[in-house]
């Protein structure tokens, strides 16, 4: 006879993810009343509504065992008696009341002054001084009070979101920097800038990633849309595809999955492999996909900073050589 039976996994199963995480000791962060995050590892997003999660750098995801299976490192076993655990009186999800509070964006936090984010988007960053200026111009891209760059989610003139990165680092910081969701930003919206008409749908993991893209291909990008998913969510493709077509009146030409050349973008290719785009003549195709170079970085910036780095590099060594003939 097995352990454990289709009961007590129906038990286990409907337990909710954020109090078993709120009990445990997991700290997790609220993206909006139905996203949260773990503060460790901030690319496990977790779908309340759901009872879900999907941890985008590892490529896995599923339910509530799933989740304790991976965050403790535990068999099926392992993960059951666990969440069992007699200790503990959990929340059942179905229990979980859902008030969905609308987005508002507080224009109060900004500042007249970009230099601090212009500073490190430039410099640090490494993204054309050109790109950075004329999106801020358009007031995409701006700075808050604690000197954060803040990346509007528009949608025309309808701000549905906004992402903030940090311009200081700090060893309290796990990735050296503060980064965070706006509370209540809109679900499937993204960052995004759009050059000329949506024929071309390009998909990002994160506005940064999107801004090299355009760093590295300028020129190149004409009638493109880059769109951040603010992580790995298919949705958000799905949400921009339609909102091209509206635009267009059919299907755009093109959508390219911009993705992390890791574990996590290569299983969320795979996963959209699987939908095809329908055109206004009947004609379907499946989604493209571009891929950073490995030997530069996984992602879009760390081939930026690579390549702009082997630039200098270039530069040094050929100054050098008319220095010496000169000499």
């Amino acid at each position: 006879m097995p352990a454990f039976t289709k009961e007590h996994i129906k038990q286990a199963e409907a337990i909710d993810i954020i109090d078993y995480c709120e009990q445990n000791g997991i700290d997790v962060k609220s993206d909006n009343e139905r996203y949260y995050r773990l503060v460790e590892h901030d690319s496990c997003v977790i779908d309340r509504r759901k009872n879900a999660f999907y941890w985008n750098s590892r490529g896995k995801g599923g339910n509530v065992i799933n989740f304790v299976q991976e965050i403790e490192q535990t068999n099926f076993m392992g993960a059951m008696n666990s969440l069992l655990n007699k200790e503990y009186e959990y929340q059942n999800n179905k229990n979980v009341k859902f008030i969905s509070e609308p987005y508002e964006y507080s224009a109060e936090n900004e500042v007249d002054t970009f230099d601090k984010a212009r500073d490190y988007l430039v410099k640090e960053r490494k993204i054309d001084g050109a790109i950075v200026d004329y999106l801020h111009n358009q007031g995409i891209i701006k700075q808050d009070k604690n000197n954060n760059v803040l990346f509007l989610w528009k949608d025309y003139e309808n701000v549905m979101g906004c992402s903030e990165q940090g311009t200081v680092h700090s060893d309290k910081f796990k990735r050296g920097s503060w980064k965070s969701i706006q509370k209540n930003s809109t679900a499937n919206y993204g960052f995004n800038f759009l050059n000329g008409e949506p024929k071309n749908l390009k998909m990002f993991e994160s506005s940064i990633d999107a801004l090299s893209y355009a760093t590295l291909n300028k020129g190149k990008i004409q009638d493109t849309w880059l769109i951040s998913m603010e992580g790995l969510k298919h949705n958000t493709v799905l949400n921009y595809v339609i909102k091209a077509k509206e635009r267009l009146g059919d299907a755009p030409d093109h959508v390219s999955l911009c993705v992390d050349n890791d574990a996590g973008g290569k299983a969320f290719i795979e996963k959209l492999s699987m939908i095809q785009i329908k055109q206004k003549d009947g004609s379907m195709y499946d989604f493209d996909h571009e891929l950073p170079n490995n030997e530069s970085g996984k992602d879009w910036n760390e081939q930026l900073k690579f390549e702009v780095k082997q630039r200098e590099q270039k530069r040094q060594k050929q100054q050098h050589f008319f220095n010496q003939q000169r000499s």
